[in-house]
């Protein structure tokens, strides 16, 4: 064989297309893995409510809006509070933009778990289907912290206020909670090393492990398929009833249900824009502070119990619920063969909304119900 011969391209190769396309697909093959990726078949018994593609939307919202944000902010004591009211008054669209990404925060709390509970009640979360529930918890949780740590950043009362109740109920965990929450702090007190500290885990922290857990969470729905709610799927592989195309069909229908969010977002955004109270006042506590609403079940609960129950409680309960999977082992799907499972955690659910709806003023509790 001679020298020319070895420098000649293999007869195997398929040509790409001409032109820009052409050039792009023979360097990355990217069109095996669009194929690989986009073009697959559901369960057409599959329901979604595309509450995971909502908070994939959601979480995008925030990149975006918070990435404009960051330009403009400034992560200390003395300049935070009046960079927040630049921003809002000075900025063009900046108060669209700052309320936006706070009630995008809010919702994207509240659609990855109303994703889980889905998931939950469908028995979606079965064999094979076990990972993908222990990350989606995960999600949940680093979706509560993110919600967390940015409150803080206006720097106003109600801001500073909320950080040192969420910061306490932190710190009441048994064994490590005095160096939690030194460690959330910066030191004992909530100060501008509290804040320097809460836009970094915000801004660097909290979105690349979002943003890992949220890539191996996808990989593992996509690679096991859309679980089937009317009957048992313990094998993975393709789905064994009637189908429709990811692509364009469920993807274009995501697609709407984003639209019609962008459209709550604004109509959220113009009525109720984001507000801000007086500038963070640690020597000036106002009548009632209280966590933001995620955690507001937890504080009432904290109020009614000894302190060591009100935190060992959820604790459990939280790892209970990463590991369900692995305790429910029947492989039914169908709520009405799982009763007693889904009657208990309606249980749970509602005690949960109403110490919510105690902490917004909603409900009141007798006062000797509360732990003295």
């Amino acid at each position: 064989m001679t020298a020319d011969a070895d420098l000649r391209p293999s007869p195997d190769l398929t040509p790409a297309p001409g032109g820009a396309g052409g050039w792009v697909e023979s360097r990355t093959g990217i069109r095996e893995l669009s194929a690989a990726l986009l073009h697959v078949r559901i369960p057409v018994e599959a329901r979604t409510m595309y509450f995971g593609g909502i908070a994939l939307f959601l979480f995008m919202v925030q990149a975006g809006t918070g990435t404009l944000l960051a330009l403009y902010y400034k992560p200390t004591p003395d300049a935070a509070y009046d960079s927040v009211v630049s921003i809002m008054s000075n900025i063009s669209f900046g108060w669209l933009i700052r309320s936006i990404h706070h009630w995008a925060a809010n919702l994207m709390i509240l659609f990855v778990a109303f994703h889980l509970l889905r998931v939950f009640f469908q028995g979606a979360f079965k064999r094979p289907r076990e990972l993908i529930w222990v990350f989606g918890v995960g999600l949940l949780g680093i979706t509560m912290v993110f919600g967390f740590t940015g409150y803080l950043l206006p720097w106003d009362q109600r801001a500073y206020w909320a950080t040192v109740v969420g910061t306490e109920i932190a710190g009441a965990v048994p064994i490590v909670g005095d160096a939690l929450l030194v460690l959330l702090r910066g030191g004992t007190d909530v100060t501008g090393a509290t804040l320097s500290r809460f836009f970094g885990i915000h801004v660097l922290v909290l979105p690349i492990t979002l943003a890992i857990l949220m890539a191996v969470h996808l990989t593992l729905v996509h690679q096991l398929g859309l679980a089937n709610p009317k009957k048992i799927d313990p094998v993975p592989g393709p789905p064994t009833g009637p189908t429709r195309r990811f692509f364009p069909e469920y993807v274009l229908d995501e697609l709407i249900a984003w639209y019609l969010i962008i459209a709550i977002l604004v109509v959220l955004a113009s009525i109720f824009p984001a507000g801000m109270e007086a500038k963070a006042n640690p020597l000036e506590t106002p009548p009632e502070t209280k966590p933001e609403w995620y955690f507001l079940a937890v504080y009432e609960f904290l109020k009614m119990v000894p302190k060591l129950i009100g935190i060992g409680w959820p604790m459990v309960g939280l790892a209970i619920l990463t590991v369900w999977p692995f305790l429910e082992r029947s492989p039914e799907v169908l709520m009405r063969r799982r009763k007693l499972v889904v009657a208990f955690a309606t249980v749970m659910l509602a005690a949960g909304l109403f110490l919510t709806g105690v902490g917004l003023g909603f409900f009141t509790i007798p006062a000797f119900l509360y732990f003295a």
